[in-house]
């Protein structure tokens, strides 16, 4: 019987036919489950090799659903389906199978028999209605009664090909397909990752990591009282930014190894530069990282010394932020570095990161508001008042707030009669390689 199009019938047998598809259909999308199109897939392949199949499916999917209710949940899907099916004769041949993974399922699977021509489905035609299906999704859920949507949902689209094995149940067959669809995108990430992975470890290995510094000035005088270092790596590569370099790098373990790499790297960079008017060295360290015996060893001393540098003139600059930020082993480490003589940064503070508790504990010599509430804090009272606050925080614990990512003039005067001492921004100079003059540009994604 088929299920889609059951012909004419008997009230009772029609009865019994709308249970048997209320059982076997999903009741949101209106879509069978695949195991519902094993006959027609068999079919499907007499005079073919194989069978296309696509897998869809939606990143962040569960998040939505806890934030915002199985009501809007259903709303999605729903409307998932009714994009897959528009592509019926677009996107896709007119004879394709749409179907989920399963009743009250979440996820999508399409089998493509032949091509509109009538040819055989070959894997570049598969790649080719992949990425129609996921650019329509995306269209899909950029308008209005979306647009609010938090996590944005990410589409993933697989594919794989479906033949006969005589020695394998036709079923198994099936399934395996929809799961070597399922997994492409992970697999091709893996496989990516792995290559990553080894250009990370080589750069670590060769020191392939350079610094730049962008200076940070007293708001008033204008005058530059020290630099933040900046790491990268190599040029115009897909690691060259440190968000990308420390973002694998703790998949990857080696995090620890990445960071030390780059605080020596800062050092001999600044060692390279005039000291006249280079002031103290902010460098950016994982709380991970904090407890690396290497800030005593005789080494990094000795390396300090090369660069003219003594403890008290690096700042060691650290957030809570990151998976590895137990606030204990934070307050501790910074407790024992300073006894060393290091000065200490607290990091994206402003945030909600930086706790009031964390900043009674550590008692930081600089707080370092976050570039996303100085953002146009000229025009947003709520921004001044909370940029207002912090200052009177610094104030009471003996830190001096540095505002980073100051871009225009009104920035800088709203921020200078909140009471913030310095800043830091392409207002006044951009990153610069050691013994570059400073001077502006873009703003980089992100930095460490």
């Amino acid at each position: 019987m088929d299920l889609r199009d059951p012909g004419p019938m008997d009230e009772r047998h029609r009865n019994e036919f709308l249970k048997l598809r209320s059982a076997l259909h999903d009741r949101v999308t209106g879509l069978p489950a695949y195991p519902l199109l094993f006959d027609n897939l068999r079919a499907s392949l007499d005079g073919r090799r194989h069978v296309g199949v696509l897998h869809v499916d939606v990143a962040n999917l569960d998040v939505v659903e806890s934030l915002y209710g199985w009501q809007v949940f259903d709303r999605v899907l729903a409307r998932i389906a009714w994009v897959l099916r528009a592509l019926s004769g677009d996107g896709f041949p007119a004879g394709s199978f749409l179907a989920v993974n399963g009743v009250a399922g979440d996820r999508f699977v399409v089998f493509v028999p032949e091509t509109t021509a009538g040819a055989e489905v070959q894997p570049a035609d598969l790649a080719r209605m992949a990425a129609t299906a996921r650019s329509r999704l995306e269209r899909a859920f950029e308008d209005d009664e979306w647009a609010g949507l938090s996590p944005r949902l990410m589409f993933r689209v697989g594919h794989s090909l479906l033949s006969e094995n005589p020695f394998f149940r036709f079923e198994r067959r099936v399934h395996a397909a929809v799961e070597e669809a399922r997994t492409l995108n992970e697999r091709r990430r893996r496989r990516a990752e792995t290559t990553r992975g080894a250009e990370l470890r080589r750069i670590i290995r060769e020191a392939e990591v350079s610094s730049v510094f962008q200076p940070v000035v007293d708001l008033k005088t204008l005058e530059i009282i020290g630099h933040e270092a900046l790491a990268r790596g190599p040029k115009d590569s897909g690691l060259e930014m440190p968000a990308a370099m420390f973002a694998l790098s703790s998949r990857l373990g080696m995090a620890v190894d990445l960071d030390r790499l780059c605080r020596r790297r800062a050092v001999q960079g600044y060692g390279a530069m005039a000291e006249a008017g280079r002031g103290k060295i902010f460098v950016n360290a994982l709380p991970g990282s904090l407890a690396d015996p290497e800030w005593v060893e005789d080494s990094f001393a000795a390396l300090m010394a090369a660069a003219a540098l003594t403890p008290r003139d690096l700042v060691i600059e650290v957030s809570e932020r990151g998976g590895d930020a137990d606030v204990g082993r934070l307050i501790s480490g910074l407790a024992f570095l300073r006894k060393r003589g290091y000065g200490v940064a607290l990091d994206d503070v402003g945030t909600g990161y930086a706790s009031l508790a964390t900043l009674e504990e550590v008692r930081p010599d600089y707080l370092k508001v976050d570039g996303s509430l100085v953002r146009g804090v000229h025009e947003n009272l709520i921004k001044q008042d909370l940029l207002a606050s912090l200052v009177q925080i610094g104030a009471r614990i003996g830190a001096a707030v540095i505002a980073e990512g100051i871009e225009s003039e009104d920035e800088a005067a709203v921020i200078r009669a909140m009471g913030a001492r310095f800043g830091q921004g392409y207002l006044f100079a951009g990153p610069s390689a050691p013994g570059a003059l400073p001077g502006g540009g873009h703003p980089p994604n992100s930095d460490h």
